[in-house]
Parts: structure tokens; C-alpha cells; sequence
């Protein structure tokens, strides 16, 4: 289904459709994080006896983004005889973990009406056997779900008050019997005490509107560990009344969005808009207690129905280090101090952690470690050199940053000198060329901070196996007149034999501080990877690899050299950061500006970016929003605006206006000469 909005405050979040459903929702809860949406949670209307679930017979409309995670849709009736419109404004409180829609429904037409409007709910709030329940809580007027340590509690308020006054519940022997929903389509809700097993439940509330009439109704999802912790929320809500919740969220987001930067130079509103909602996306994917959450296209859903998103370092870094260039040093500082206390708790750095810090116990994980941690170090030294830093990340060295670069100098194979470990996709074992320049960006970042830190020996060793590295990667892996790489080597008996599928993640080396993105062998990786694995449809983009299964659309594909897989959006994007650090003038940076426009175009609803789009269709195939889409949509951004200020030149005397404004400040050279000492000072 496609996504229209994503709200949330961090430790709630949500995502809704043009109609103003609510597809997805994840709330705190013990662990791991769990989406507690069964099915669609949509809105119904009741007109003359009929009850219909939008968007049915409406035209819908998302408003504009704004810098405040508050969606809103509008949905206008497509007979004139009937001439109602309606207007859904959804978001979560930005300190209580309560969800709120307020939905206003106003009579244009020349007759009474006599209204109905339903929220259905279909929670799956723990795994296994259904044993959910939903009944009417006497204390509080509204409807609670409840399942073992969790509790949704659904309330309204309309023009007679405070209260669920229509509700019906019901109980299905299995998931896709006919429920509340299917039962209430008579237009009449009828009284049912409690449900148990899968149970869902519709509530409403009568309107009566006049010709030109309209009405207000406000309905809230209060989530909890308890009922009767719910409770409490719901009350909280209801003293301090919407007007008081929405003036504050909208408050503390606008506050948020001014901390960081929003200048994107001279590239197209649409993807200036994109730019903002990526910021908002990346800081709702982080939990209060600083873990950034990857999107589902990373964990798929077990047998057990429950799709959980945990902390993945290899997606967190580069959302971390994204979310610290764009200026919120806060969503930073917050994501490393989350992985020291997680790693102390585990003993090093694991691939993927739970939300709540716990390390995830997962089939392969040294290897599957290994290129989460090299992003880790990666993205610390450029935080350190970014912001220097030093005194927050200082306590971090000894025990947690100095023992990651020397697992990462010690998992080099004796023979080939490169890493073994999962592919960057993390789908396949071997030595893999992308995940080998990951462990040297990182080596080579943790020896910078050495250096800083005045460690010469732990700089120079570190410096010597990122050395090591570059040396196999070019003996093995760099092949052809060209140079350009192969994507990894695979096992195959007792030696290893290259493989020459052209992968998209071969287009990251030259992008993590591992080699210089002019360097020849890096230009002719790109040039034969956009070659071999370009879209050639009115879709575009790039595939993740050949022959990539994920996303297949399969007999919908008439050849493999027109359409090698999916376009992947994050996987695009890398080609225009490539674009970017090779230009050298505001020309060359055209490729870049129509890939950034391009990805803008693809987004949906009010600016989510999906992981993959279908190659004909164009339309989303693969799950929105993508956390590593989103991050790597504002790296592309960030390196833009800072090379067009680069190429921007003085018109009195031709020089770059950075340089001229470096070369005024009093003392920089000296202080620049003397950062870095040692073998390691041109690092």
C-alpha cells in the first residue's frame, strides 16, 4: 500500500495512507520494537444507512509537508449529490506516546445529513496464538485492547463529548474472517461487551450537520505497557486538551528542524521538500534512548508474525553521520552514546542491537559484524574532525573504539588480506570489495583519531593494515585494461575464485575514506558498474546487482541487459555522490542535481523515499519508508550545497569563496599543520 505520511515522536511512530488509515504502528515496548497493526486501521462513513471505508467514493489530496511531523489529507465526495469533504490531520504527541486524528467533516451540499463516522482497530499486540482482547473500559469511556504487558486504549471526543457512544467488537476464529469491520457494514454498530482471540473492534460517533454545517471529532490512541498505565495517558490527554498537544508538538518540532541546516543551493523545491522530510524520517527512525531503527527492508517478518526493527550499526552509521552533517549534533551525540552503553553491556561492537541495547543474537554474526563496525569507526572520526568532539568521545576509546579497529586489523586473512564477512547486502559470504573498503575507511578514520590523541604506535599500525587492504584489493580485485574492481571472492573449495557480477556496492568505494574517488581504478568501477546495471526503462535508476532476486518482477521483464533488477534508490544515489566529488565546475554537477530530482520524483506522499520501485511501472515495490534511502538522500544533498559553495567563485578575483573566507581566519594553517603529526599527517 502506499505511503502517504510518517509521524511520531521517536518512541511512537506511524505511517498512514492518502485516505488517512494508519497502516503501520510501532509503539515502546519491552523488546523488540513490534508493528502493532494487523490490518489498515481506516476510517468509515456512514451516510443514510451506508457505510463505506475511505477513500470509497472520495477523491483524496495529501496537504504540503511542513518541518512538524503533522500530516494532513483531504478527501472531497465524488457525487455532488452527496457534497461532503473531510479533513483528517494525524500525528503523535511530542512528549506522551498517544497517536491523535482529528477528522472534520463539513456539508456542502443543500440537504441535512445525518452521519456516522468509525475508527476500526485490528491490533496484533504480542506474537504466537492471538489471545489479544478488546472491550469497553468503563473507567475511561473508550475501547481497550490488551494483550499480556501491552494496551492500546482508543477514545473520541465529539460535539456531545468524551467517549466511544457506537462500538462493536468482535471475535474472528482466524485472521481474515469477517470482523467488526464486515459486521458494521450494515451502518449500524451493535453493542458486543468484549472480544477475545483475533479480536478488532469499530467505534464512532453520530453527526448531525445542516446544509454548510460542519463538525469536529477527535480520537486518540493512548499506548502502554498496562491498562492502566493507558489510562493515565488517556486522561493526561484529555486535561490538557488537543489544542495544548497539538501547539506543543508543533512547537518542539519547529524548534527541532531550526538546529540543523536547510540550505540545498540552487537544486528544485521538490527536492529541497524531500531533503526536510528525509531529516524528519531519519530522526523518527531514532528511539528516545538514541538507537536508529532500520527501515523493514532490513528485517523481513519471522514465522511468528511480529516485524521487529532493531539497530543495525552498518544503516545507523550512515544515518548518524548524515543526521551530524545536516547540523543536529544532538541525534548524533545521542546514537554513539547508545552503542557505548549497548557494546559495554555486550562486550564489543555486535552487528545489530534491540532498541532497548540488548545485543541481537543472530546466525553468523562475526562476520556479519565486521562491516557494522568499520562504519562505526568511520563515522566516529569524521564526528571527531567534524565537530571536535573530543571530550565526548574520549570516554569511548579505550573501551569501546580502540578494541573495534583492532578486531577489524585482525580479521584480514593471512593470504588475501582482506576481510571474510557477509556481502553489503548482507546476503552472501566471502571477501567482498565493498565491505574490504568499509574496514579501511574505518581503520584508516580510528588511526586519524589516534593521531589526534597523540597515539603514533595505534596510528601507524592501523595505517599499515588499511595500507594492506588497499594492496590485495588491487592485486585481486582490481582486473581488466581498466582496473576497474570485481565485487568480491567467494569460496570455493580450499582457494578463492573472483566474481565478476556487476554490484552496486561496488560504487561505495571511493565514498567511505578508503580511496580517492579520482583515483582511475574507482572511475572505472563506476563507469562499468552504471553501464552493466542501469534500468533502461522510463523508470531509471540502478539495480542492486545482477540477476537480483529481491524485488523480481519476474515474466514483466522482456531482457536482463534492459532490466538487470529493481531500481534501488539508495543505490542511485551513490551514483551521484560520485558525480559530485568528481566535479570541477558548477556544470559537472548536473548529473548529480537530475539523480537528486529524480529520487525527489519517486518519493511518496508528502516525501517518504522506498527502498526499490517496479521498473515499468515506476510505482513503489519495496517498502517506504527506507531508512538507508532517506540517509543517503541527505548525504547526496549535504555533499551538493557544499561543492557548489566550493565551485562558487568570487567574481572580483576568480577564487573559490570558501578558500578566500579559510584564508582570513588567523591562525587556521598552524593549527591545521599541527592536528595530525606524525606518518599519518596526509591521511
Amino acid at each position: 500500500m502506499a505511503r502517504a505520511f510518517l509521524i511520531g515522536n521517536g518512541s511512537l511512530t506511524a505511517l498512514g495512507d492518502r485516505s488517512g488509515a494508519l497502516l503501520e504502528l510501532y509503539a515502546p515496548s519491552i523488546s523488540p520494537e513490534t508493528q502493532l497493526i494487523r490490518r489498515p486501521a481506516r476510517l468509515g462513513l456512514a451516510v443514510d444507512g451506508a457505510l463505506r471505508w475511505l477513500p470509497d467514493s472520495f477523491e483524496t489530496r495529501t496537504g504540503e509537508p511542513t518541518d512538524a511531523p503533522i500530516a494532513d489529507v483531504s478527501l472531497s465526495s465524488i457525487d455532488p449529490g452527496l457534497g461532503l469533504e473531510i479533513w483528517i490531520e494525524s500525528y503523535v504527541d511530542a512528549s506522551l506516546p498517544v497517536l491523535i486524528r482529528r477528522v472534520q467533516i463539513t456539508n456542502r451540499g443543500i440537504v441535512h445529513r445525518a452521519l456516522t463516522l468509525y475508527f476500526h482497530h485490528d491490533l496484533r499486540l504480542a506474537g504466537g496464538r492471538p489471545h489479544e482482547s478488546v472491550r469497553r473500559d468503563a473507567e475511561s469511556g473508550g475501547l481497550l485492547h490488551t494483550s499480556g504487558r501491552r494496551a492500546v486504549l482508543f477514545n473520541l471526543e465529539g460535539p456531545e463529548g468524551t467517549g466511544v457512544a457506537l462500538a462493536r467488537t468482535a471475535s474472528r476464529a482466524t485472521e481474515n474472517s469477517a470482523g467488526a469491520d464486515t459486521e458494521a457494514m450494515d451502518g449500524r454498530v451493535k453493542f458486543q461487551a468484549e472480544a477475545a482471540g483475533y479480536a478488532d473492534s469499530v467505534g464512532g460517533v453520530a453527526l448531525s450537520l445542516p446544509p454548510g454545517g460542519s463538525a469536529m471529532v477527535t480520537a486518540w490512541l493512548a499506548c502502554a505497557d498496562s491498562p492502566e498505565e493507558a489510562r493515565l495517558l488517556d486522561g493526561a490527554f484529555r486535561r490538557e486538551g488537543v489544542a495544548s498537544s497539538r501547539t506543543r508538538t508543533r512547537g518542539h518540532w519547529n524548534f527541532w528542524s531550526s538546529e540543523g541546516a536547510r540550505d540545498v543551493a540552487d537544486l528544485p523545491e521538490a527536492v529541497g521538500a524531500v531533503y526536510g522530510q528525509s531529516l524528519l524520517a531519519l530522526r523518527l527512525h531514532q528511539t528516545p534512548e538514541g538507537a536508529i531503527v532500520s527501515g523493514l527492508e532490513e528485517t523481513p517478518a519471522p514465522a511468528s508474525g511480529i516485524e521487529s526493527r532493531w539497530c543495525w550499526l552498518a544503516d545507523a552509521a550512515i544515518a548518524a553521520d548524515a543526521l551530524g552533517r545536516a547540523g543536529y549534533l544532538g541525534a548524533s551525540r545521542r546514537y554513539f552514546s547508545f552503542v557505548a552503553d549497548a557494546a559495554r553491556r555486550a562486550g564489543r561492537l555486535t552487528a545489530v542491537y534491540e532498541p532497548s541495547g540488548a545485543a541481537v543474537m543472530i546466525a553468523g554474526e562475526p562476520e556479519r559484524s565486521i562491516l557494522g563496525t568499520a562504519l562505526h569507526l568511520w563515522a566516529a572520526a569524521r564526528h571527531l574532525e567534524r565537530e571536535r568532539d573530543v571530550e565526548f568521545l574520549a570516554p569511548m576509546w579505550e573501551a569501546l573504539l580502540v578494541p573495534a579497529a583492532e578486531r577489524l586489523a585482525g580479521s584480514l586473512d593471512s593470504r588475501a588480506g582482506l576481510p571474510a564477512s557477509t556481502d553489503w547486502w548482507d546476503e552472501r559470504s566471502g571477501m567482498h570489495a565493498p565491505v574490504a573498503g568499509a574496514v579501511r575507511g574505518g581503520l584508516r578514520g580510528a588511526a586519524r583519531i589516534a593521531a589526534s590523541l597523540g597515539e603514533a604506535g595505534r596510528a601507524r599500525a592501523w595505517s599499515a593494515a588499511a595500507d594492506r587492504i588497499a594492496r590485495a584489493l588491487t592485486g585481486t580485485l582490481a582486473s581488466g585494461p581498466s582496473g576497474a574492481f570485481r565485487r568480491s571472492l567467494t569460496p570455493e573449495g580450499t582457494t578463492w575464485r573472483p566474481d565478476d557480477t556487476a554490484d552496486a556496492s561496488l560504487l561505495l568505494l571511493g565514498l567511505l575514506d578508503d580511496f580517492e574517488p579520482e583515483d582511475p581504478r574507482v572511475r572505472a568501477t563506476v563507469t562499468e558498474v552504471k553501464e552493466r546495471l542501469w534500468v533502461r526503462t522510463g523508470t531509471g535508476g540502478l539495480a542492486r546487482y545482477e540477476r537480483d532476486p529481491v524485488g523480481s518482477v519476474g515474466g514483466d521483464v522482456a531482457s536482463p541487459v534492459e532490466v538487470p533488477g529493481s531500481p534501488n534508490v539508495a543505490a542511485t544515489l551513490w551514483l551521484a555522490l560520485h558525480s559530485i566529488r568528481a566535479a570541477r565546475r558548477l556544470q559537472d554537477l548536473e548529473p548529480a542535481r537530475t539523480i537528486l530530482f529524480w529520487a525527489a520524483a519517486r518519493a511518496e506522499g508528502i516525501g517518504l523515499l522506498p527502498e526499490r520501485l517496479h521498473p515499468y511501472r515506476g510505482r513503489t515495490v519495496g517498502p517506504a519508508p527506507s531508512l538507508v534511502a532517506h540517509a543517503w538522500f541527505v548525504q547526496a544533498a549535504v555533499d551538493y550545497s557544499e561543492k557548489v559553495r566550493i565551485l562558487t567563485r568570487c567574481e572580483r578575483c576568480g577564487e573559490p569563496a570558501p578558500a578566500r573566507r579559510e584564508r582570513r581566519r588567523p591562525g587556521i594553517q598552524a593549527h591545521r599543520a599541527g592536528l595530525l603529526p606524525g606518518v599519518v599527517a596526509d591521511l
